[in-house]
């Protein structure tokens, strides 16, 4: 079935392309949902552009009207059903991409990588290409963004860039890379997953001036005192309750319950996305707003690198990203559905269409392929199948590096109960494979690079990882899975809660997503700090889901002091021990370690690290960190012993960690 594509290539030299095909959604979708047949589109389909005055560029296939600003080639309209705009009118920028950037020692900026020349490359009854470009020249230098550009995009709307750096260009910090759509004000009811979807609050809603709202700790959390509708009062809203790791971000979204319209970002591949499977980023949130984030510092901080010095070319394709629109009699219907073309995306990736030479098709991608196990001599005295571990492509570094990793390309699969894994469709170049386990602490890295050339299939075989590990287990809290959604995490305050995620029976691991959990700890524990009895208490009773300060009051906090106690039946004095310390989350934390005595030298301190602030965030985890703690035998004794955990930084709320998993191993068997 011939294929009806609006290619709009924005190039610069920094080439802008957007490449904006209008098929997908009608191609595939079923009548019953109030969406044309494909032989109907077609009949009635012919692709039409026409420039409307000196500032517009129209493309229509009878079914979708699709608007830019030229020549800067900004979305500014898309018609659709009822809808003269499914965008706001109201709002100057609805449709576009922008860079957060900045020059060393400058003020950090935006640009909207507008262009300044409008051509039309190609165009037929089935085929519309058009550019609307600008060429980055020396004297833009602390205006611009200095890059290479090639912003494409399809009725849906197919989007993707080409961002390259050349070399010798200036030094630049890139913190965050998005598509951004402010919608229609009757887009009304959110969805995100399957169950976190519902009619959401307004922008309105959120005025503090008006005070239909309070502010709370951080400007994206406000308390809804007298909103439009009534349901909504005394309830938070905040945008990163919505956050969502990649490994699930697929798919999300908006409905209009008035025009029975939904509006989603779809997208099909997380191989243009940083940090790896667990990297958390924004979605959609009030506004009406929807996103497609590919580079932000959100929940890992800039122990990212995102450092683009002057002599180091660059150059990465994000996309394509996929805009979907459809109708429906139900929000149920329209999310079912927007599901089922997501899956449709997901299997036709990589895409044919894209004309990118920066882009290589199916024919010209590789496979890698092979079984993971995994070895723990005092689990098991045979080989562990790596039952759903992560394995991953990514550029070559140390192993863990993939998830501060945002320049390059990273592919990731899940290996099956037998630990079999293949990983399809990876771009040619060079890489590091990674792989991590759940119920397994640290990182596997396999000891050669993968070099992956157009159609070649490599099998790596059996490969072997065997977790750090000195002694048998002593004692261990936690489960290692890098999170810490298995600790006890407590109620919110009556005051400052969202409904959705109370009493969330079905699917309890978003009891984190409430505001103000981090306060909670002061509540519980108003004098004296946690105290855990190994083989007394019960972690996901009481253990706190994060080491946080003591709000004392007065814009004051206080160090916090966790104990862990625990009995030995013997102790060789002459041997070493080792503590076993994962972290999910750390921000701006100083964590200390000592013995049996309050007052001694510490035997470890992290020092000041961290800054995924996931704490604030609502992230149950942020960057994984895994420290092997020498516990001399000395320090010991027969009968209860005392490890002390002090986080001494006194910066405000946020200020802490989140542990992931611990454990006291004997010292080495001779």
């Amino acid at each position: 079935m011939a294929k009806k594509l609006i290619a709009l290539a924005f190039t610069l030299i920094i080439l802008f392309a957007v490449l904006i095909a209008i098929i997908g959604v009608f191609r595939t979708s079923r009548n019953k949902l109030g969406i044309a047949k494909p032989e109907q589109k077609l009949a009635s389909g012919r692709l039409t552009l026409k420039k409307v005055g000196p500032n517009q560029v129209v493309v229509d296939n009878g079914i979708i009207q699709v608007t830019f600003s030229s020549p800067q080639g900004l979305i500014t309209g898309i018609k659709y059903k009822g809808f003269d705009n499914v965008l706001n009118n109201k709002i100057k920028n609805r449709g576009y991409w922008d860079v957060m950037w900045y020059e060393p020692g400058q003020e950090q900026l935006i640009d909207l990588l507008e262009g300044v020349k409008f051509n039309v490359i190609n165009q037929t009854s089935e085929h519309v290409e058009i550019s609307f470009s600008r060429a980055w020249k020396i004297s833009q230098r602390g205006s611009l963004v200095p890059l290479n550009v090639d912003k494409r995009g399809v009725s849906g709307i197919y989007m993707y860039a080409v961002l390259e750096k050349l070399k010798g260009w200036p030094t630049v910090d890139m913190d965050q890379t998005r598509i951004v759509f402010k919608l229609n004000t009757k887009f009304d009811f959110m969805a995100i997953s399957d169950q976190r979807q519902k009619i959401m609050p307004s922008e309105i809603d959120r005025d503090i001036t008006n005070k239909r709202a309070n502010p709370l700790a951080y400007k994206e959390a406000v308390r809804l005192i007298n909103p439009q509708n009534r349901i909504f009062k005394g309830q938070v809203d905040d945008k990163y309750m919505y956050s969502m790791e990649n490994k699930d971000n697929k798919v999300h979204g908006w409905i209009s319950s008035d025009q029975r319209v939904g509006f989603w970002m779809i997208t099909p591949s997380d191989e243009f996305r940083v940090c790896g499977p667990p990297k958390q980023e924004l979605t959609s949130h009030v506004g009406p707003t929807t996103l497609s984030m590919f580079t932000s510092l959100h929940y890992a901080g800039k122990d990212m690198n995102t450092t683009y010095t002057s002599m180091e070319p660059w150059k990465k394709v994000y996309g394509p990203v996929f805009v979907y629109l459809n109708s429906a009699s139900s929000p149920n219907r329209l999310w079912t559905d927007a599901k089922r073309q997501m899956v449709a995306e997901v299997h036709s990736w990589p895409y044919d269409f894209v004309k990118s030479v920066d882009y290589p098709l199916h024919q010209q991608r590789g496979t890698v392929k092979g079984q993971f196990f995994v070895m723990d001599r005092y689990i098991s005295k045979s080989k562990l199948f790596g039952k759903f571990a992560f394995v991953g492509l990514a550029m070559p570094g140390k192993a863990g590096s993939w998830q501060t990793e945002n320049k390059g390309y990273q592919f990731w699969t899940t290996a099956d109960r037998m630990g079999i894994f293949t990983i399809t469709n990876v771009r040619p170049g060079s890489y590091n494979l990674y792989a991590w386990v759940s119920g397994h602490i640290g990182d596997y890295k396999y000891e050669r690079d993968i070099t992956i050339t157009p159609g070649r299939e490599i099998d790596v075989g059996a490969i072997l990882y065997e977790p750090p590990r000195i002694g048998a287990t002593l004692w261990e809290i936690g489960k290692p899975d890098r999170t810490a959604a298995e600790f006890y995490i407590p109620d919110p305050d009556p005051t400052l809660s969202t409904k959705l995620y109370l009493n969330n029976s079905y699917q309890p691991q978003d009891r984190f997503r409430q505001y103000g959990l981090w306060d909670r700890y002061t509540a519980l524990y108003p004098r004296n700090d946690l105290v855990y009895i190994v083989g007394v208490s019960d972690y996901k009773k009481d253990w706190f889901y994060a080491h946080v300060t003591r709000n004392a009051g007065n814009g004051t906090y206080q160090a916090t002091t966790w104990q862990i106690v625990f009995r030995l039946k013997a102790v060789i004095k002459t041997g070493n021990y080792t503590f076993r310390m994962a972290l999910a989350a750390v921000t701006t934390a100083n964590l200390s370690v000592r013995i049996n005595v309050p007052t001694s030298k510490p035997i470890f301190m992290i020092g000041l690290i961290g800054q995924d602030n996931a704490i604030a965030r609502h992230g149950i985890h942020g960057l994984y960190n895994l420290y092997d703690i020498n516990v001399g035998g000395n320090l010991l004794r027969v009968g209860n012993n005392t490890i002390f955990l002090t986080q001494d930084r006194r910066w405000g709320s946020f200020t802490g960690v989140m542990y992931d998993y611990l454990r006291l191993e004997s010292p080495q068997e001779v």
